[in-house]
């Protein structure tokens, strides 16, 4: 494992992962912003914002994903097992999906894996 055990404060050093972690706070973070303080109607009412959404989320999780399969362990901190969970659930089951859950998800779920993504990537957290 690229980091010194569970809480270390060690960056993650492996520069594959390290990539994808960047992915997790990037789109992470944009999803965050394109839904920002809108309910799921608001959100559905507009198409384009819609697709951004679930596009952006998608990819956190396939980023997580794409870590646990170089990294089975996982990253402590890190619920990378959720997201990539999620990702399956937008790619294979999105005729079921609500975007209501989609937003609950953004609002609750991202923030702090993005925190952690930070975290092991050695940033200082405000």
């Amino acid at each position: 494992m690229d980091l010194d055990g569970p809480g270390s404060g060690i960056a993650v050093k492996n520069p594959a992962i390290r990539f994808l972690l960047e992915d997790i706070v990037a789109y992470g973070s944009e999803a965050l912003e394109t839904v920002g303080d809108l309910d799921a109607k608001a959100i559905l009412a507009d198409r384009l914002r819609e697709h951004a959404v679930l596009r952006t989320v998608q990819i956190v999780g396939e980023a997580a994903a794409q870590i646990l399969k170089k990294q089975p362990e996982g990253i402590a901190e890190l619920e990378l097992r959720d997201a990539a969970g999620f990702r399956n659930i937008l790619v294979h089951g999105y005729a079921k999906l609500r975007m209501e859950r989609v937003v609950d998800i953004v609002r609750r779920s991202l923030p702090p894996l993005i925190a952690g993504a930070r975290k092991a990537l050695g940033e200082e957290i405000e």
